[in-house]
C-alpha cells in the first residue's frame, strides 16, 4: 500500500505530489515522485507533507538526500489537522447558492475562487451577511455534493463582484472525504485566465427561481 501526500513549501504553497510506501512513521521518510515533481521539491530545504488519510494529517521534514526519483526526508515534527483543513487550492467552477437563513429567495449563481477541506471562497452578486447559512452545490467532487455552509466574511475582491469566504458545516464523514479528495486532485498550478473569475455576462445578477 502506498500513501499519497501533497508537498508544501515553507510558505505553505503546494509544490509537488508524492507517494511513500512506508508512510511517515519512520524517523526518515522515503518519498517517490515524478521527475517534474522531483525538480520542484529539490528547490527547497524544509517541506510539509499533507496526507489524504486521517492519520498523519500533516508533518514537517527536512530533505537529506535523493537518488533517482526518490527523496529521503528527515522528520521534524507532526502538525495538527488544521494545516490540511486550511489548505486552499485555486479552482474555478460555476455553481449555485441556495438560501437557508437568508431573507432572499430562489438561487444565485456563484463562481468559486478556491476550495479547501474546510470551506470555499466564491464570487456572488447576492449580498450575503456574516453568519448567514446557505447551501452550495460542489461539482468538482467524484459526484456533486449539496453542502451547508456559513458565510464567514467578505474578502477583498479583485473583481467588481463581491468575494465571500465560507466554511462548510455539518459535513458527513463521506462528504468530508470526497471534498478532501477533490482538493488533493486539483492541479498544483491552476491555470489563471483573464476574466475567468467573474460571473459570466449572461448571469447579469438575475434571480433564478426554483
Amino acid at each position: 500500500m502506498a500513501y499519497k501526500y501533497l508537498v508544501l513549501d515553507s510558505l505553505g504553497r503546494p509544490v509537488a505530489r508524492c507517494m511513500s510506501p512506508e508512510g511517515l512513521d519512520a524517523p526518515v521518510w522515503r518519498l517517490e515522485m515524478s521527475e517534474e515533481d522531483l525538480e520542484r521539491i529539490l528547490a527547497h530545504k524544509n517541506v510539509t507533507l499533507v496526507g489524504t488519510s486521517e492519520k498523519w494529517a500533516a508533518a514537517e521534514g527536512r530533505i537529506v538526500r535523493h537518488d533517482g526519483n526518490q527523496v529521503w526526508v528527515e522528520a521534524i515534527r507532526e502538525l495538527d489537522g488544521t494545516v490540511r483543513e486550511n489548505l486552499r487550492m485555486p479552482v474555478r467552477f460555476e455553481s449555485f447558492l441556495y438560501p437557508v437563513s437568508g431573507s432572499w429567495k430562489g438561487r444565485r449563481p456563484i463562481v468559486s475562487r478556491d476550495l479547501s477541506c474546510g470551506g470555499v471562497a466564491f464570487y456572488c452578486k447576492q449580498r450575503l451577511e456574516e453568519g448567514e447559512i446557505a447551501q452550495i452545490v460542489v461539482p468538482v467532487t467524484s459526484q456533486p455534493l449539496l453542502l451547508d455552509l456559513k458565510i464567514l466574511r467578505q474578502r477583498p475582491s479583485p473583481e467588481p463582484v463581491p468575494l465571500y469566504a465560507a466554511e462548510f458545516t455539518g459535513l458527513l464523514r463521506e462528504e468530508e472525504s470526497m471534498v478532501r479528495e477533490a482538493v488533493f486532485n486539483i492541479q498544483l498550478r491552476y491555470p489563471s485566465e483573464p476574466g475567468r473569475d467573474t460571473l459570466s455576462p449572461g448571469d447579469n445578477g438575475r434571480e433564478e427561481r426554483k
